[in-house]
């Protein structure tokens, strides 16, 4: 039998901590200097709700001044190993941005001197659910899983519309069934991410997930996934 060969991607994720001193913009690009040769793509994250200040990146000027530091950056990363390419840039935001917000966005994020690779969509949420039932419901930090599920949709689906196809979006928050990944994906997105049913099901949940989707595929007798997310659209 012969060996199979698999490809993993390394993917590394940049964020501010909240007790750091440096500048804003200097965090940011010592990580990338650190991991640019080691990384298939960098995810830049400045979304996540238990950093104090951090999502104010995701405001308009502030995002425009990150990226373009981040983009003057990658394109001096200089590895050893010739071979290796500059990482991909994925951008990570939050799924309590408002229409405006994500319209403002999804423009910087489609100019050259700013442009991204991908959107990854989308961080936990600080929104608290009435049907939370949870004595610890209140308490302060992101929330992920089933409930971030809507939310998470929505926001894919504006920035699919306010993106214009342009730029690739990955759908994260909530994904727990077959059933959910092909919904992301007729909502724009082009891959997707699991974690908190990661947590609770394991590692064998990928498996399952995938060989659900191929009879999925099988019994609507189609070969290629833009078939089966057109074919109720």
């Amino acid at each position: 039998m012969e060996d199979s060969i698999y490809n993993i991607l390394i993917g590394v994720n940049i964020g501010r901590n909240k007790n750091t001193t440096t500048d804003v913009e200097q965090d940011y690009t010592l990580g990338i200097q650190q991991f640019g040769c080691l990384a298939d793509y960098l995810v830049i994250n400045i979304s996540s709700p238990n950093t104090p200040g951090l999502r104010s990146l995701q405001n308009e000027n502030e995002l425009k001044n990150l990226l373009t530091s981040i983009r003057k950056i990658c394109n001096k990363i200089s590895c050893d190993n010739q071979t290796i390419k500059i990482p991909l840039i994925l951008l990570k935001i939050a799924p309590d941005l408002n229409e405006n917000e994500i319209k403002s966005i999804s423009h910087i994020i489609r100019q050259p001197n700013t442009r991204i690779d991908g959107l990854i969509i989308s961080n936990t949420t600080i929104s608290r659910m009435n049907t939370l039932k949870n004595e610890h419901r209140n308490e302060t930090g992101g929330l992920s899983g089933r409930p971030l599920k809507e939310k998470a949709l929505e926001t894919l689906r504006l920035f699919r519309f306010y993106t214009q196809g342009q730029i690739p979006l990955i759908g994260v928050g909530g994904i727990e069934t077959v059933e959910d990944i092909v919904e992301r994906m007729k909502a724009g997105a082009s891959l997707v991410q699991i974690y908190t049913s990661l947590t609770y099901s394991g590692p064998p949940l990928v498996n399952k997930l995938n060989r659900q989707l191929a009879n999925l595929m099988k019994q609507q007798n189609i070969k290629h996934l833009n078939d089966l997310i057109g074919k109720d659209s």
